[in-house]
Order: C-alpha cells, then structure tokens, then sequence
C-alpha cells in the first residue's frame, strides 16, 4: 500500500471514530436528525470504521485481534448514551453496531483473498 493510501486511511479512520462518537453522545435535540432508520444508520457507521480499520492493518490476524475492541466501542458507545439526556442505550442499537463490525471485517477478508489493490 503505498505511504500516501495508508496516510488517508489513517485521516478516514480518525474522522469515522470523531463523527460516531459525536452522533452516539450528541443529545436528541440538537438539531441534527438522521432519519429514520437508526439501525441501518448504526450498521453502516460500524461497517465502515470496521472496514477502515481492517484496511490500515497489514494482515487477517491484527484485524482478527482488535476486533472485539471495535465491538466494545459500539458498545461503549450505547452505555454511555445512558447518560446523555434524552438518550437511553439500546441492545438492538448494539446488535446493528456488532453486526456491522462482522460484515466489516467479512469484507475486508473478502478484499484481501482476492487480492484486491485499490490503491493503484
């Protein structure tokens, strides 16, 4: 991977961690609405720093490692709404956060046996 890819993915995946902490501890009437449909947000969020994550890292087994770490920040994330008024946590939000942290790290298994290079 070349040093500029790596750079960006770094910069992508410090913006994915300050945009999902901001939308996870932001109180519910602060003006920025997301819809819907919370569950598919959660999933997508989750999919996407789980993905980010697994493209920094060199190989399966440091991306098979810090995966419950990417678990428990979605479930860090939904405790700590407990404490932000108008918010409660919520295990389904949980569960769209795990699950999307396993597709995540499927597709970046998928990326690397066939040896995709996406930054050509």
């Amino acid at each position: 991977m070349k040093i500029w890819s790596h750079s960006l993915l770094k910069i992508s995946l410090v913006c994915v961690i300050i945009g999902i902490t901001f939308l996870s501890l932001m109180p519910p009437k602060s003006g920025i609405e997301l819809g819907e449909h919370d569950k598919i947000n959660h999933f997508i969020a989750y999919t996407v720093f789980s993905l980010n994550a697994g493209m920094l890292l060199e190989n399966f087994r440091k991306h098979l490692l810090i995966l419950p770490l990417l678990v428990l920040y979605g479930l860090l994330m939904e405790y700590c709404q407990g404490f932000v008024p108008g918010r409660s946590p919520s295990w389904l939000d949980a569960l769209a956060n795990t699950t999307g942290v396993t597709i995540g790290f499927i597709l970046t298994l998928i990326y690397r046996k066939l040896n995709l290079d996406l930054f050509k």
